[in-house]
């Protein structure tokens, strides 16, 4: 009998490791059905914030939408067109030199300019050697290549009283 009770005790055994077994196996299946429901909250959650953060980046632009307008925004350009404008008008008021007067008789001025050009040829134009003639061609010619040279240096003493 021996045999039969340790038998016995030994399937009574067996049975309970089963019975542990199958407990565990539940156990372990409960366990992944808990973290599948823990990743499907966590997915759900990040899914609900990004909607929010997305609806509130909405509101915040149509806010800023709703606050200019394009009259707005044109009238800010202008405002500051109106700014440059009148401060190059105080730009150009400092710049005048004082007693100045900025009217003058063109005819008068181009008058004199011809003045000063002719005493100038006369004093760069050699003067002949007494008794020879000189050639009316070879005078234009000279007289040309000085007009032109102080035709440069007039233009750019204008451009340099221009600025």
């Amino acid at each position: 009998m021996r045999n039969g009770f340790f038998v016995a005790a030994a399937i009574q055994c067996l049975k309970k490791k089963k019975l542990y077994e199958t407990q565990i196996e539940q156990l372990s299946n409960f366990q992944l059905r808990v973290h599948d429901q823990i990743i499907m909250l966590e997915n759900a959650k990040a899914t609900t914030d990004t909607v929010d953060a997305l609806r509130s980046g909405s509101s915040a632009v149509k806010a800023i939408q709703q606050s200019l307008s394009i009259d707005d925004i044109e009238n800010a350009i202008e405002e500051a067109n109106e700014h440059t404008e009148n401060m190059k008008q105080i730009q150009d008021a400092l710049a005048t030199p004082f007693g100045a007067s900025a009217e003058f008789d063109e005819d008068e001025l181009e008058a004199e300019l011809e003045d000063l050009e002719e005493e100038e040829l006369d004093l760069e134009l050699p003067e002949p050697p007494r008794g020879t003639r000189v050639a009316p061609s070879a005078l234009a010619a000279s007289s040309s290549r000085l007009a032109a040279s102080d035709f440069a240096e007039l233009t750019k003493l204008q451009a340099e009283m221009a600025i």
